[in-house]
């Protein structure tokens, strides 16, 4: 039997094509390996365009990828024959395999990879005829071999990672848990408001989701702890809308850098000094580690990439996704979906790339996210915002401000009693400055301890 026959050429060659196209599909293939592939020059093409991509080089063209080949001796000596125009010709022959969906990539992918594993196994087998012709490997020392070159070789394919006991690991983790602590006893990624300190912190692996009715201020905060992450702590920060565009956005984050009402912002209408303050406020804009994107279409495979791509560009630390929500279809569907994203958010994005995440979606009348089990199995922080009524205000006093949160959910510690109509906290908001503060005063002391 040729070994040939376990070879697709052309579900490799379709591998790097689609990724000439769509280079962010490769942070979905991290398993697949240049030593997976059958013909050698697809190999290192993958090699090349997976290096350039994790550079935050997107522009996959013959230059980039020769050049890219060249900082590898051995990659190099692989395609010593090849040089830019042949694999510019190299690259237009692959233009007729490839794909537009990450579905079909992934298809091809696990082609691949299936017959790299077939082609190991009948090598794996090769080897274990020899130990079976050795007269000296007895029945015992037989059976050792098979098992350890059979399990070696299907978990370097099935297995990602190395399973331990939890007892190998615990020192390293105690470690981890005791690097964490600052000197004021904080962990994790603090909240821009210090009441919250005793009940949560944005810790990676987590999402915290704000859930509050249409119109009161949601994304406010979502901004206000961003921005706190990326001037106040340098943290580099994606902020995913889908509501507003980047000059509204702007708009807003200029009013709360500046102090200056989003309203004067947009007229114009601003004093000599209010201008300057606005200017000082674009420059500081300019400094600081905060990504916005706009995009109401997102996918969640499109999400991913973009993150991971980012964290190894910039040392991405926290995400905020503005808001979670579906309109395709009947209440139910958009239950599913609502639910499916919240999954995605808390185990994709944040567990599987390590950080923290901040989201938000609406409330019902009846203080209700659609249903509410799809998203609250998921979070690991539910935190219900609202404006206090007039009554609200009298009876705490103004220097109890004017908007509440409620822990009402929380994995990482103790929660709030919502049976409770005094538990929360207080807040002062200025929306016209998008600013949220502490309020000067809280009208209940609550010990979530």
């Amino acid at each position: 039997m040729n070994i040939s026959e376990l070879s697709d050429v052309q579900s490799e060659a379709g591998v790097v094509a689609t990724l000439i196209k769509h280079p962010e599909f490769v942070m979905h293939s991290e398993h697949l390996k240049p030593k997976n592939f059958y013909n050698h020059e697809n190999g290192c093409m993958y090699w090349a365009i997976n290096q350039l991509y994790r550079e935050g080089i997107t522009n996959i063209d013959p230059y980039n990828i020769s050049t890219k080949m060249k900082t590898h001796p051995d990659v190099s000596r692989e395609m010593e024959n090849y040089n830019i125009p042949s694999i510019e010709k190299f690259m237009d022959l692959f233009s007729e395999v490839a794909r537009n969906t990450l579905e079909e990539y992934m298809y091809l992918v696990n082609n691949v990879l299936s017959l790299a594993f077939k082609r190991d196994m009948v090598w794996t087998l090769g080897k274990l005829q020899n130990d079976c012709f050795d007269k000296s490997v007895d029945l015992d020392k037989l059976g050792g071999i098979v098992y350890n070159k059979i399990d070696s070789l299907v978990t370097s394919y099935i297995i990602n990672t190395d399973v331990k006991m939890l007892g190998e690991n615990i020192d390293d983790i105690w470690t981890e848990i005791v690097e964490r602590r600052t000197d004021d006893g904080r962990f994790g990624i603090p909240s821009k408001f210090r009441i919250f300190d005793d009940w949560f912190s944005f810790e990676k692996g987590e999402l915290v989701m704000v859930q509050a009715k249409y119109k009161k201020g949601k994304s406010f905060l979502l901004m206000n702890e961003a921005w706190h992450k990326a001037y106040t702590l340098n943290i580099p920060t994606l902020y995913v809308d889908t509501e507003m565009s980047d000059r509204l956005f702007s708009e807003r984050l200029l009013a709360l850098v500046s102090g200056v009402e989003t309203m004067k912002i947009k007229s114009g209408r601003m004093t000599d000094r209010e201008l300057m303050r606005v200017q000082k406020a674009i420059e500081l804009i300019k400094e600081v580690p905060m990504i916005h994107m706009y995009n109401p279409n997102l996918t969640d495979d499109e999400l991913y990439a973009i993150c991971k791509q980012k964290q190894h560009e910039v040392g991405l630390g926290f995400v905020v996704y503005d808001y979670l929500k579906a309109n395709e279809g009947d209440t139910g569907t958009n239950y599913n979906l609502l639910g499916r994203r919240c999954d995605y958010l808390k185990n994709k994005i944040a567990g599987e790339l390590d950080m923290p995440v901040l989201s938000a979606c609406q409330l019902n009348d009846n203080d209700r996210v659609a249903d509410s089990v799809k998203i609250n199995r998921y979070i690991s922080v539910g935190i219900k915002w609202d404006t206090k009524t007039y009554d609200m205000i009298a009876d705490d006093g103004e220097e109890c401000g004017n908007a509440i949160a409620r822990v009402y959910i929380n994995r990482l510690g103790k929660q709030m009693d919502e049976t409770d109509e005094k538990e929360y906290l207080d807040f002062e908001t200025n929306y016209s400055v998008a600013s949220i503060l502490e309020a000067e005063k809280q009208h209940k002391v609550i010990t979530p301890f």
